[in-house]
């Protein structure tokens, strides 16, 4: 009888697969003073566009911990919204006669203010 050796089994050659990646979400920014008493600490925060525009933002100061609501346009926070008529930061700054600043972040990091509204 002869023994025979029975080589393994080859490796299959790797398939590439084309990877699906979804398009990064629009992203703002924010920046502003905290007006809770003793804190006034200044500071930016991040949320995505779709958030702003149909969702909820809240963002936390870094300082007093406080919470700061941004955008309501589920209708969750109604007694800080006038009953939701008022459902973003600018709409309610706005109501109480403060100045609203909208601009854009160039390449080279420059804020590029729009002309007032």
């Amino acid at each position: 009888m002869s023994s025979a050796t029975i080589p393994p089994p080859k490796p299959s050659p790797p398939t590439s697969r084309p990877i699906k990646l979804e398009p990064e979400e629009p992203r703002l920014s924010i920046s502003f003073t905290c007006t809770v008493k003793d804190c006034l600490t200044r500071s930016t925060h991040q949320f995505t566009k779709r958030a702003y525009e149909r969702g909820i933002v809240l963002v936390e100061c870094p300082g007093c911990k406080n919470r700061h609501l941004i955008a309501d346009h589920l209708g969750w926070f109604k007694e800080s919204t006038e009953d939701g008529t008022l459902r973003t930061v600018e709409d309610l700054m706005r109501a109480r006669g403060e100045k609203v600043r909208r601009g854009r972040l160039d390449a080279g990091g420059v804020v590029e203010y729009s002309p007032d509204e």
